[in-house]
């Protein structure tokens, strides 16, 4: 009977516990009939027992051959090979002690209590349970469980981490052993990743780091699956993990490529790898979460330092910011001027090629021109082309302006995100200008698409505030418009003229203050966005990248955009600082600021905080204000050419006043009157339109909402111990204090002439 029980408990089935189970009876002819209660129980607490070993036996069998998760399939396995075979090995022990008819087991004439038995594998019982549980946690998909999918790497080691606190020692022991295990086994994925670049050949789906491969660049190939990420593995460590990878495969993408053959050697990253390996097996288990947090740290690193600096020189991050500075942010103030005029200039082209009498209402509105990717790039060319025969030849500039040469283009927003959120008034097409790197390109490890995209949409603000400016101050061209100046006459031709032109002059001096108010406006937010947000934003991040001290505020930065002339007196290019910087300094504070300004992970993260702060601060979060905005910039364009069709309406009167000239298909006093009429039903819709600009200014300074909003991405950023904090725009109050002037203007002025609202502008 005891050999029975013992191969029982082994995991082979038997007919002694179904007789057990039946008790005695008048129809039992078995073991029931021949044991008392007491050892019915110790045999029943047995059964239970060898039913457990059996179930978990089987259990963890099917899980280590057929479970997706490679962790699991090894915290199975060692259920088998350690636990379970630690109680069979507990199974031998007792029967060897028995036949050696040791005293612990066997008594007088060679009977063996059951009872003792009973108690060397009760303690089994517990353990037993406890590992059918794992199990269950492991196959079951639940509420129980807190899921509703296959159990994952994340899964099973979070609850054998929790389980592990206990108060059973041996429970904690088997825990531990199990959790071990299974960091062992997902470490093994963790160093394919690290070491290589590549996803782990099976249970990746296991992995948190997931791949994309329809992403827009190789930098956002890959990304982090938080379902996927065990407790072990935090935020920063999840972070350094995902770059250390993503870099390796940057390297080997630059590697296979073209463009990038030559600076994607694999001898750096193969020096690195017993470094890394060394560090990756000084890990003692189970993992310590602070001392892998640390390693990945150094690990990512050790990467940025030795082999993104060779992949991303420093020298091509800095040219690529001054691309950036200079051309995308408008720091090149003849280059944003003569961009508006060659596009005005293509405009003027298709208008008279589609010469049709637009109605007074439609003026100026080109909606419906569409314009082509060839004279995109026709706008480019000769815009590249006579900003070389207009700027002075500066031998810092040249390799600059070659590199704008090659990324930047005027692309149309179809398909962009954001694309409605944009006010882009260059072309008739909505258009931006945008950075394009090739996808081999090791710049992609810098910027991303996402912050391409959000530079795109900047330079398209800034520029059509700057073009609205233009286009307004031109008025002032137009001198018949303002003043006449007769030709010596007779003298009562004289008077007939000047009383012509006083009555001219009265009837659109309203015009010409509403235009001078406007363009007041729109200088004084293109000067407060680029002079005080974009200047000392990106004044800040460079004084960071040349290792000084970020005090915006005690340096003098200029207030209005800056041009070629002025280009001697700008602060200089990061390149010269670190060409001028000495190697070794006396603050090593400062070489500490200096070398992580050099690190590539370092400058890109700094670079995104930075973006991020320079969108917000330029109000393009803030929905209502740019909704007025563009309301405001169509309605220029209108205004503007009710002037332009002004002057030529009064110089046909003239004509056919003074000299008699007469236009058989023209009626020049019916026309007058029609784009004067327009003209005051423009401009109370304009001069109200300021009024609601000015209120959403306002209300950005008043409301802490917005002012939060403003501060949105200027946190402080920590990246291994490297800190950058993003200036903050907080001087919005200084705008707020010179527009106050147009808030004396009445909310509501009566009368349209006769006519409806302008319902294009007011519906925008």
């Amino acid at each position: 009977m005891l050999h029975e029980i013992l191969l029982s408990l082994s995991g082979l089935p038997s007919p002694i516990w179904d007789q057990i189970q039946r008790g005695p009876g008048p129809e039992s002819h078995g073991l029931a009939d021949y044991v008392s209660p007491p050892e019915t129980a110790m045999l029943q607490t047995l059964a239970h027992l060898s039913e457990l070993h059996s179930t978990v036996r089987d259990a963890a069998g099917g899980i280590s051959t057929s479970h997706p998760s490679m962790v699991c399939r090894a915290v199975s396995a060692t259920m088998t090979e350690t636990h379970l075979g630690a109680f069979r090995k507990e199974i031998v022990r007792v029967e060897s002690s028995i036949l050696q008819k040791d005293a612990g087991y066997v008594g007088g004439y060679g009977i063996v209590p059951l009872s003792t038995i009973v108690a060397d594998f009760t303690p089994w019982t517990r353990r037993l349970e406890w590992l059918r549980s794992v199990l269950n946690y492991i196959l079951a998909e639940s509420p129980t469980t807190g899921r509703s999918h296959p159990c994952v790497a994340a899964d099973i080691l979070n609850f054998l981490e929790k389980e592990a606190q206990t108060g059973y020692s041996d429970i904690e022991e088997m825990a531990t052993v199990l959790l071990s295990v299974g960091q062992r086994a997902w470490m093994r994925t963790v160093a394919t990743w690290l070491l290589y670049g590549r996803l782990p050949p099976f249970g990746k789906e296991d992995f948190c780091v997931q791949q994309h491969p329809e992403a827009p660049s190789p930098l956002e190939e890959y990304s982090i699956d938080p379902a996927l990420v065990p407790d072990i593995l935090n935020g920063d460590a999840a972070e350094a993990l995902l770059a250390t990878g993503s870099a390796l495969n940057q390297l080997r993408f630059q590697r296979h490529s073209s463009l990038g053959s030559c600076v994607g050697s694999s001898e750096p990253v193969e020096a690195l790898l017993p470094r890394h390996l060394n560090l990756l097996e000084s890990l003692s288990y189970p993992l310590n979460a602070s001392l892998l947090s640390n390693v990945l740290a150094s690990i990512n690193q050790s990467m940025s330092e030795n082999v993104l600096s060779q992949l991303l020189p420093h020298h091509r991050v800095i040219q690529l910011l001054d691309v950036i500075q200079d051309y995308v942010l408008l720091g090149h103030g003849e280059f944003a001027v003569l961009l508006i005029a060659h596009a005005d200039d293509r405009v003027a082209d298709r208008q008279r090629s589609h010469a049709t009498a637009r109605p007074v209402r439609k003026v100026g509105r080109i909606d419906d021109l569409a314009i082509k990717d060839t004279e995109l790039k026709g706008i480019m060319s000769k815009t590249w082309a006579e900003l070389a025969s207009v700027q002075r030849d500066e031998e810092m500039e040249t390799e600059v302006a070659m590199l704008a040469k090659r990324l930047l283009a005027l692309q149309r927003l179809i398909g962009m995100k954001d694309a409605q959120a944009a006010i882009s008034t260059l072309l008739p097409t909505p258009t931006v200008l945008s950075l394009t790197l090739p996808p081999s390109s090791s710049l992609s490890l810098f910027i991303s698409s996402a912050d391409i995209q959000t530079y795109a949409i900047i330079n398209a603000y800034l520029l059509s505030i700057r073009r609205a400016g233009i286009h307004l101050a031109s008025l002032w061209q137009l001198s018949p418009l303002r003043r006449g100046q007769p030709a010596p006459v007779a003298p009562s031709i004289i008077a007939a003229r000047r009383t012509r032109d006083w009555r001219r002059m009265q009837r659109t001096r309203g015009h010409w203050a509403c235009a001078s108010k406007t363009l007041f406006v729109l200088s004084e937010l293109g000067a407060y966005f680029h002079g005080e947000v974009v200047e000392r934003s990106w004044q800040h991040f460079r004084r960071w990248i040349n290792g000084k001290e970020t005090e915006v505020g005690s340096s003098a930065v200029s207030s209005r955009p800056g041009t070629a002339s002025s280009a001697a007196e700008r602060p200089p290019h990061p390149s010269q600082y670190v060409a001028a910087s000495s190697p070794l300094s006396l603050d090593p504070a400062a070489d500490r600021v200096h070398q992580r300004s050099r690190d590539p992970r370092a400058l890109a993260a700094a670079h995104r905080a930075c973006l991020q702060a320079l969108n917000a601060a330029l109000l393009l979060d803030n929905q209502g204000f740019l909704k007025v905005l563009k309301t405001l910039l169509n309605l220029v364009d209108h205004y503007v050419a009710l002037f332009s069709r002004l002057q030529s309406t009064w110089q046909g009167l003239d004509l056919q006043d003074d000299d008699g000239v007469v236009d058989a298909f023209s009626n020049y006093a019916q026309d007058e009157k029609d784009v004067l009429v327009e003209m005051d039903r423009t401009r109370d819709v304009m001069e109200k339109v300021l009024v609601s600009l000015v209120d959403e200014v306002k209300e950005v300074e008043k409301d802490p909402d917005a002012r939060s909003r403003m501060v949105t991405g200027m946190t402080q950023l920590e990246l291994s111990g490297k800190t950058f904090v993003a200036w903050k725009g907080r001087t919005i109050d200084r705008l707020v204090m010179k527009l106050d002037s147009l808030t004396g203007m009445q909310e509501d002025k009566s009368g349209y002439h006769g006519y409806d609202r302008y319902d294009r502008y007011d519906d925008e």
